[in-house]
């Protein structure tokens, strides 16, 4: 798959090798036009392919034309459906866990949700991809693909501290290749955290953001050189070159952004373009060029509301407001402006504390009920043998009262086995019994261990089934090496089959009747109760 060149962020580049389908190369074209900027044509493309590869069955490509149709969907401002095709990507994920699919379309839905001003619904998918990430190896495409699709929601919420966080933590883990989009992804984000305090008249904490965006697109421009990336290497010199601006040097910002401008398309989609356009109209408006610069400003507006860049969006207002006052001189209604502008920030700005309360509330939820679960399954389960205990088998039996079919499983002569070999070996006994057990059962069965050396199995699909369990059991432990576990050791058991009666207080009394026949009865053996 190409990777790409852009703002484009690098979970929607990087993919692991494995993961190619049969049409990839139909994912690589389409992929190809939303990185260059060609987002309607790659949303055609997906459209297009899809149903070729919906009908070839070519799972793969289906997955990465939805994610690449969604990604250039929000792309073009068109949320709702983008949040449509990322869920139809989570459907087609049926039961499978599959983490780094469902973390990545649910970053999709997070951030278009975000777009339209569906916070909560936001929280709650970012929510469940940040907790996904667990899930994913560290250290590999897979993760670092999801990751920055979470740090890029995080972002959408203006969680900028923790999409940092997010972002520097899966730096340095790759390839230098995959650096360079990690830290494009880094310098972007400092940058538009400075633009987002300038928006709110935090001059001093905006230099700061704006400094540390500028070392960031050094080391993207380094690095990008040095794996002989120009156009990437273009795009880190135009961040660099409007952070520059914004340091206090807009002539050397200029000329920057005018020599990189040759490296590459300035597509509306691209960040790059953006930053790109505001310091030539910053340039146009010192040199009182004001048409050129309101022309530049101007037609940023359109691709902004495309973009459902709000940030981007005001400061784009803002310029304008500054060409207007430079050319005409100070005016009550641009003052006017700029403090609703700015309180309808600190509102957005001030929001980031509940928001971010919201997503650490989910997360403890999650924390808790994972760990309610552990704690439900410990009790339930033995813990030698890690099948279920009494306690699972009350609970079935309280929930399927009926004539079950019940098959008791008994080590033979056990207390000579502890005597004689030791409680060490007799343990090793039970637990490669226990294995025996799972090998022989089917996933519906349940496996108990009853007590001591006394094991329980309750098998669907009636008689036939019990006792095709009873006889695979009985068979295996006949082959099984027992002389693995002690020189001399030898291992028989004995097992009764039986259906519970209706009326009995005891539903396993026929199973365990039989069980106690074949022990009078000789060992070694299998009974049935007529």
């Amino acid at each position: 798959m190409a990777r790409a060149p852009a703002q484009v962020s690098l979970c929607r580049e990087l993919v692991r090798p494995s993961e190619f389908g049969q049409f990839d190369v139909l994912s690589d074209i389409a992929h190809r036009h939303y990185v260059d900027g060609f987002s309607e044509e790659s949303i055609t493309a997906c459209q297009k392919w899809l149903l070729l590869t919906v009908a070839a069955g070519d799972v793969i490509t289906t997955r990465y034309l939805l994610y690449i149709e969604a990604i250039a969907l929000e792309e073009r401002g068109r949320n709702e459906e983008a949040i449509t095709v990322a869920r139809a990507l989570l459907v087609g994920l049926g039961d499978s866990l599959e983490p780094m699919w469902r973390a990545k379309a649910l970053s999709v839905v997070a951030e278009a949700s975000t777009r339209l001003g569906r916070h909560g619904d936001a929280i709650a998918a970012l929510a469940e991809a940040d907790w996904l990430l667990q899930a994913i190896p560290t250290n590999t495409y897979g993760h670092l693909s999801a990751s920055m699709a979470v740090a890029l929601a995080l972002r959408s919420l203006s969680l900028l501290e923790q999409a940092d966080a997010a972002l520097t933590g899966i730096r340095g883990g790759h390839d230098a290749g995959s650096d360079v989009y990690v830290l494009q992804e880094l310098a972007l984000l400092r940058t538009y955290w400075g633009a987002a305090l300038l928006l709110i008249g935090r001059e001093r904490e905006a230099i700061g953001q704006f400094a540390l965006g500028a070392s960031r697109a050094r080391a993207m421009v380094r690095l990008a050189a040095s794996e002989g990336d120009i156009q990437m290497v273009a795009r880190g010199e135009v961040i660099e070159a409007y952070t520059t601006m914004h340091l206090g040097e807009p002539a050397l910002a200029a000329a920057r952004v005018r020599a990189a401008t040759q490296q590459f398309v300035a597509r509306p989609e691209l960040v790059e373009t953006l930053l790109m356009q505001l310091v030539l109209a910053q340039e146009a408006t010192t040199a009182g060029n004001f048409a050129d610069a309101l022309e530049r400003l101007t037609t940023l507006i359109s691709h902004t509301e495309i973009a459902s860049r709000e940030v981007w969006a005001a400061t784009v207002q803002a310029s304008l407001a500054q060409v207007h006052e430079s050319q005409l001189g100070p005016h009550p209604g641009l003052d006017v402006w700029r403090t609703v502008a700015r309180d309808a920030m600190i509102r957005v700005w001030s929001e980031r504390e509940m928001r971010f309360a919201a997503l650490r509330d989910r997360d403890h939820l999650r924390e808790l009920a994972a760990e309610t679960d552990r704690v439900g399954q410990a009790s339930m389960q033995d813990p030698l043998t890690r099948l279920g205990n009494r306690r699972v088998l009350d609970r079935f039996m309280a929930q399927n009262p009926g004539r079950a079919w019940a098959v008791f499983v008994d080590v033979d002569h056990f207390k000579h086995i502890n005597d004689t070999y030791s409680h060490a070996a007799g343990d090793r006994v039970l637990i490669a019994l226990a294995d025996i057990l799972r090998a022989q059962s089917r996933d519906a069965d349940l496996l108990v261990r009853y007590g001591g050396d006394e094991f329980l199995i309750l098998p669907t699909g009636g008689e036939g089934a019990a006792v095709a369990v009873a006889q695979r059991v009985h068979e295996a432990v006949a082959a099984e090496q027992w002389s693995s576990i002690v020189d001399g050791l030898s291992v028989t058991v004995s097992i009764g089959v039986g259906q519970g009666a209706d009326a009995s207080p005891d539903p396993l009394a026929a199973a365990d009747v039989a069980l106690m026949s074949a022990k009078r009865t000789g060992r070694n053996q299998i009974v049935v109760a007529s």
